[in-house]
């Protein structure tokens, strides 16, 4: 997983060599998230979807 900055975001070079791009929708008056926040919504969406890892509200 890369991470872009904050407004550039990825360089050409990053994104050339990248088997996808993604973006993080945004709600309301902020403008941006900053790069440790939106790596944070990017792990965890990953995560979710491709790790092995049991839903913690199974076990109730």
């Amino acid at each position: 997983l890369l991470f872009g900055q904050e407004g550039p975001g990825l360089t050409e070079e990053a994104r050339k060599h990248a088997s996808m791009v993604c973006s993080i929708a945004q709600f309301g008056s902020t403008r941006s998230i900053n790069a440790g926040a939106a790596a944070a919504i990017a792990m965890h969406a990953w995560v979710q979807r491709y790790a092995d890892v049991p839903d913690p509200r199974d076990a109730r």
